[in-house]
């Protein structure tokens, strides 16, 4: 399996990842946005159903990268928009949207036409909500999420989420003061991986009891502090 990370992973993150089997993409900067969020997958890509969507801007600008995909994974379908992402918010953030089963979580009013469409083609239904990074800042698996933003948490309950909240802070994300749970991790088969040391969070047990309660297993990828990389693609 092929994995799309930010470039920035640290060198102990990727090693573990390759011991677990996995190849790794590396995603370079957008340059139309900001150098915190540049090459996070959940804010440069959307991927779903075997479907990527971004903008043909960054596709000309990291040509390389969308040439792999379609070396690793022929039946990958890529989707370019003609939008152009700026690093001011919501501008920022069209490509970031989570999705729970048959239902998409984003800033409706600002998400890119590429998600909007993807999602009456193939039937997902469009929840708005008011948090523009909804995908880095949710951790979900299966029916299940972990979020310390309490709106983004009210709007899944109401939609038959099992949400587990929890406190702000413990991950990293320079220069900003903290980074979130969603971008820290990724969920493949039934382990979620975290980027760096998860018992390092102040929360690490409700995080850890929520993940085995729902039947998975946390994974650790160093002993490093938790970071904020904007999760994991896999195709």
């Amino acid at each position: 399996m092929f994995l799309i990370v930010d470039g920035r992973i640290s060198e102990k993150c990727e090693r573990k990842l390759n011991i677990y089997g996995f190849t790794l993409i590396k995603l370079p900067a957008d340059p139309d946005l900001g150098v915190a969020v540049g090459s996070h997958p959940d804010t440069v890509l959307f991927c779903c159903d075997g479907e990527i969507i971004t903008t043909a801007d960054y596709c000309e600008s990291a040509a390389y990268v969308f040439s792999d995909i379609r070396e690793y994974s022929p039946n990958t379908k890529i989707h370019f928009t003609s939008e152009r992402r700026r690093d001011k918010y919501p501008k920022d953030c069209i490509m970031n949207a989570l999705v729970i089963e048959n239902r998409i979580f984003c800033k409706s009013d600002s998400i890119s036409e590429g998600i909007i469409e993807f999602a009456n083609r193939k039937g997902y239904e469009i929840v708005h909500t008011n948090q523009g990074y909804p995908a880095c800042s949710v951790l979900s698996f299966g029916n299940n999420a972990i979020t310390a933003d309490t709106g983004l948490a009210i709007t899944l309950e109401k939609n038959g989420v099992n949400v587990t909240l929890i406190s702000s802070g413990g991950i990293s994300l320079p220069p900003y003061d903290y980074g979130f749970i969603g971008g820290a991790s990724g969920v493949i088969g039934k382990n979620v991986f975290f980027f760096g040391d998860i018992s390092k969070h102040p929360d690490c047990k409700k995080i850890c009891s929520a993940i085995e309660n729902a039947g998975y297993t946390p994974v650790s990828l160093s002993d490093e502090e938790l970071t904020d990389l904007g999760g994991i693609i896999a195709i």
